[in-house]
């Protein structure tokens, strides 16, 4: 079923890749961005952290993929609370509000990071932050949790691996000892989101999941119930998928 689908920082990253592949699957894609995109009939310039702007942009939306926020450890109070604190709050709550069936927020595996990375981390060992970056994410997967549970929307929290934003980026995964085990490439960046809109969940239903491609050496991180809960299969694996050169 082709549906209408927000996008929040569709110009990221991660947000170009998912509005290309819902886009091309015959979505009607709104790309929600700080930044403007001239090319774009349906793009919306607005501040995730403005709740009228936020309310009004989620009218009539079958579902919302949330992926604004300041994307990496940074100080807390001057570049945190705003974007991925208030912003995942106003999102949340216009989503209730207007009656938005499916919620797929960014998470991040970060919020596993403390974690032992010799054997793969599973769902059920529960997070284990090392920074205030991931703690946001975690607030994300709560806040989650509740409008589920309290309001009745489905929502997926994603844990998103680590998706390169730029060549230096790119190196810095390479270089990392776990980075090209947790890598989630553009493509199947795209695929994953897709599967999330499509598949099937009953209102209040919860779930979190891990999104990255195919590990290049060690199964760190659970695929199972990404594929559980919305069909997703990796396809890449490092340095295919992405849109730098390695």
């Amino acid at each position: 079923m082709k549906q209408r689908v927000l996008v929040t920082g569709s110009e990221g990253g991660v947000g170009q890749a998912v509005c290309k592949q819902l886009s091309e699957e015959g979505h009607t894609v709104y790309h929600f961005d700080r930044l403007a995109h001239p090319d774009l009939n349906n793009a919306i310039v607005g501040d995730i952290t403005n709740r009228d702007q936020v309310l009004e942009a989620t009218r009539d939306m079958d579902a919302i993929i949330h992926l604004a926020a300041t994307p990496d450890e940074a100080d807390f109070l001057e570049e945190l609370i705003e974007p991925n604190v208030r912003g995942l709050y106003n999102v949340c709550d216009a989503a209730r509000e207007n009656g938005v069936a499916r919620l797929i927020l960014a998470s991040s595996v970060q919020v596993v990071s403390g974690h032992r990375w010799d054997t793969m981390v599973q769902i059920g060992d529960g997070p284990k932050v090392i920074n205030h970056y991931a703690l946001t994410k975690l607030w994300a997967e709560q806040i989650g949790e509740m409008y589920a549970r309290v309001y009745g929307l489905s929502v997926i929290a994603a844990r998103l691996g680590w998706l390169p934003r730029d060549p230096s980026h790119a190196e810095e995964l390479q270089a990392s000892p776990v980075g090209t085990d947790v890598y989630l490439s553009h493509d199947d960046a795209g695929r994953f989101f897709s599967a999330c809109i499509n598949a099937s969940m009953q209102e209040g239903n919860f779930e979190i999941v891990f999104a990255t491609s195919k590990p290049l050496r060690h199964v760190r991180i659970d695929p199972e119930p990404a594929l559980r809960v919305v069909g997703y299969r990796a396809r890449d694996t490092w340095p295919e998928g992405h849109a730098f050169p390695s």
